[in-house]
């Protein structure tokens, strides 16, 4: 299995933005010494919920800062941006970095950026069908031209087009049965980000996901070797220690997340109200954090880590992003978790 270190700079009331950008670029750092295989960044706007507004200039940043490690974007959404200057952008790191670029797209989830931004989120999948056929299109050294419903331009070519094929540079989220179609249809591995679902779910997602590969007679370990899986993870010397220091991180992002993705009743508030003024709308019906954290989670001691990626790894999983960082926990934490990962969970997978 490849594992990779998930990097989102969140920044809760008790830690400081300065703070957070050190930390965690100095655990970029940390991913590649200690053997990572890849690091990975989110685009998220408008909330200390993530610093990172920028995917694809914080990926070259990391590109630029490493030698080794992958460096991906988990993920990109294309309801935001010109599919044009996206695929150059993304042309340009794959050239600079030596093909190290792992560029997940997607959608978006949080509902109050699409009104920022001008985006009826109802159209969402039909301007994410259409950019990323023009980016795969964009990426054939000839010029095309595009007359779309939401994009037009005349015949034009980028340059550069990127060395490496779209299937080793882009991955597209499938969370539902229409991005799974999607996903299979243009030949694009997937990133799963079902974090919420409990290991046996998500090993069960992940079959089908790729029986459904095979059924369409597409290039089964193509997919297999480069469809990704995130879960959250956090590793101490004991059980007990790795749930109890990620409970109140992990229940503050949620909750946070709680208040960006669930919408408003009644009338759409203003835009800074979406973010400054909402409550969180409580937890999920029968919620347990300590079920979670041993069913949902892969919080625990290193045996009990290696015990439940086992379960993703005998689903097919081969590459897993480890969601170590959430909430605000203490860095030297993180970094003890990483090296507890690196030293005593890897190699079981090597």
């Amino acid at each position: 299995m490849n594992f990779g270190t998930y990097h989102i700079f969140q920044c809760p009331p008790w830690l400081t933005e300065e703070l957070v950008f050190a930390e965690e670029l100095e655990r970029v750092a940390y991913s590649e010494a200690l053997g990572f295989d890849s690091v990975w960044v989110p685009e998220q706007h408008f909330y200390p919920y993530s610093l990172c507004g920028d995917a694809m200039q914080m990926a070259t940043y990391i590109a630029g800062i490493t030698r080794r490690v992958k460096v991906g974007t988990a993920v990109v959404n294309l309801s935001f941006t010109h599919p044009l200057r996206f695929a150059e952008r993304v042309a340009v790191l794959d050239r600079v970095s030596g093909g190290r670029a792992r560029i997940g797209v997607g959608r978006g989830y949080q509902w109050p950026q699409y009104r920022v931004f001008g985006v009826d989120i109802d159209e969402t999948r039909e301007i994410f069908n259409e950019a990323l056929d023009i980016v795969l299109q964009a990426w054939t050294p000839t010029e095309a031209g595009y007359a779309g419903k939401y994009f037009q331009f005349p015949e034009v070519r980028i340059w550069p087009v990127p060395k490496s094929t779209p299937a080793e540079i882009l991955l597209h989220t499938a969370v539902s049965p229409p991005s799974v179609d999607g996903s299979i249809r243009r030949g694009l591995p997937a990133i799963l980000s079902r974090t919420f679902d409990r290991l046996d779910t998500e090993a069960a997602w992940f079959r089908g996901y790729m029986a459904k590969v095979e059924a369409a007679g597409a290039d089964a370990a193509m997919f297999r070797d480069r469809t990704t899986v995130m879960k959250y993870v956090f590793v101490a010397p004991t059980k007990a220690e790795a749930q109890e220091i990620s409970r109140q991180p992990w229940e503050w992002d949620f909750q946070t997340l709680q208040k960006l993705t669930t919408p408003a009743p009644g009338a759409m508030p203003k835009a800074h109200e979406m973010y400054l003024d909402r409550a969180a709308s409580g937890w999920p019906d029968g919620y347990d954090y300590a079920d979670w954290a041993e069913n949902v989670f892969i919080y625990d001691d290193p045996q009990g880590c290696a015990e439940k990626i086992a379960v993703l790894r005998d689903a097919g999983v081969q590459n897993l992003i480890l969601w170590m960082g959430i909430g605000g926990v203490r860095n030297d934490l993180i970094k003890r978790s990483m090296r507890l990962f690196a030293e005593e969970v890897m190699p079981r997978f090597a």
